[in-house]
């Protein structure tokens, strides 16, 4: 019997590999941008790597990354083509908010960065101490209260510590109620408030954090106040409607503590205040008595908040933004995570540092039954009536963007009140 040969088909008569040529960014085209994208979130090459495999699907090493970002001329701090002139203009730029001399060189170099601006701390070290050698003087890690003892926390949402404070900011009417959380240090909710001692601010503002997460911490802690008062039975009914298994007895929903037991939420006050509101605060001071604004005049004194509680709003969003992004220096005797972005221990990556989400799910359809503590009046800066001029009038006078170096200068725009001549685009006057 003849034997039969067997032919087989091909659509690659030539036999060439047909995808040798292509390389990775043929097929993903947007790894530049997407790279660029990870390097201004403060994350460093390897973490990069991590990201593109597990947000993007898309498998790459790290030397496929720095020759895209030499191919591409992306900016880095050690591929930076900017002169020492361009260096120490971005410093000053971005230090102009810091009259106080308040930052550090790393929160300098964390702010550039978001802005796709890449400074190394050596050099912003040198131009700091050279254009304020007692600022730098005073962030020196030596100056530095060490503390005796650490926190320890089973992972997030294991606990969050809130409370309001009202000291920072009370010459402006304007109090901050701020969430945390213990394992991360990472800011969940910073809002502006008029008065942090009403009873319906907590529970409005946590459960909108609830909404925000999806679900609640194990245990919450705050400082022993008459705010608290609805927040304790709401965060309780809460939790065992949604983890009805977990007793009180075995763990508290709710704690109430002293100030200075309320550690992570304390020491978070505590650099918002001498970084950023402190800065905000001087600039209100010194440009209200140039400017004409008068105390104890209704419209004055109605203007003037709804003007500056919109700065201090927006500063509150770009710190929660920031606390985000954060690179916590390594510690080695910390028992909370170290040496990573405060985001990565909380929501991206919380296992690699021996942590575990043990946040409590809570649906939609849940919250629902929580509509009685929707109050959002207490947000109000304000009547009604004074709200709406401020808003009609700031319209017709072009909208500008209101920072705290202008802020004073829109107030006299709403009211019509004449410029002073000494005043200073600093948002200073001139002495």
């Amino acid at each position: 019997m003849a034997r039969q040969t067997r032919v087989i088909l091909s659509n690659n008569t030539s036999g060439a590999n047909q995808h040798g040529k292509r390389t990775l960014l043929d097929t993903y085209p947007q790894l530049p941008k997407l790279i660029e994208g990870y390097m201004r979130a403060n994350l460093k090459i390897g973490e990069i790597c991590e990201a593109l495999n597990e947000d993007d699907l898309i498998k790459i090493g790290k030397r496929s990354v720095e020759r895209i970002i030499t191919d591409h001329d992306l900016q880095t701090v050690r591929r930076s083509t900017m002169t020492p002139e361009e260096k120490a203009y971005h410093v000053l730029r971005i230090t102009q908010d810091d009259v106080l001399g308040r930052w550090g060189y790393r929160l300098i170099h964390e702010k550039l960065i978001a802005e796709g601006i890449f400074i190394s701390c050596k050099d912003i070290m040198k131009l700091r101490s050279f254009e304020n050698p007692a600022a730098t003087a005073a962030r020196h890690p030596t100056t530095r209260k060490v503390h005796s003892h650490g926190l320890y926390s089973a992972g997030p949402n294991e606990e969050w510590c809130l409370d309001g404070h009202e000291k920072i900011l009370s010459e402006m009417g304007i109090a901050i109620y701020g969430i945390i959380d213990k394992y991360s240090r990472m800011e969940l909710e910073l809002v502006a408030v008029p008065n942090a001692r009403l009873a319906d601010v907590p529970p409005m503002l946590y459960l909108e954090r609830v909404r925000k997460a999806g679900g609640m911490p194990i245990t919450t802690t705050s400082d022993m106040g008459t705010e608290v008062s609805k927040l304790i039975p709401l965060v309780t009914t809460l939790r065992n409607l949604c983890q009805p298994f977990l007793s009180e007895d075995d763990v508290e929903s709710f704690r109430t503590v002293k100030s200075i037991y309320n550690i992570t939420r304390e020491r978070g006050w505590g650099p918002i205040y001498r970084k950023d509101l402190s800065n905000l605060l001087l600039f209100y001071k010194a440009g209200q008595i140039a400017i004409g604004f008068q105390a104890h005049g209704d419209l004055h004194k109605e203007t003037a908040l709804w003007v500056w509680s919109q700065v201090v709003k927006d500063t509150l969003d770009r710190i929660l933004k920031e606390s985000q992004t954060h690179r916590v220096r390594k510690q080695k005797k910390a028992l909370l995570p170290t040496g990573g972005r405060r985001i990565d221990f909380y929501n991206l990556k919380p296992e690699k540092w021996g942590g575990k989400d043990l946040l409590i799910k809570v649906s939609l359809e849940q919250l629902e039954q929580f509509k009685a503590y929707d109050k959002p009046e207490v947000l109000r800066f304000g009547t009604e009536e004074s709200i709406e001029f401020c808003t009609r009038r700031y319209a017709e006078i072009g909208a500008p963007e209101i920072k705290a170096q202008n802020a004073w200068l829109i107030f006299a725009m709403i009211l019509n009140l004449p410029i002073p001549d000494n005043w200073s685009s600093t948002g200073i006057p001139d002495i």
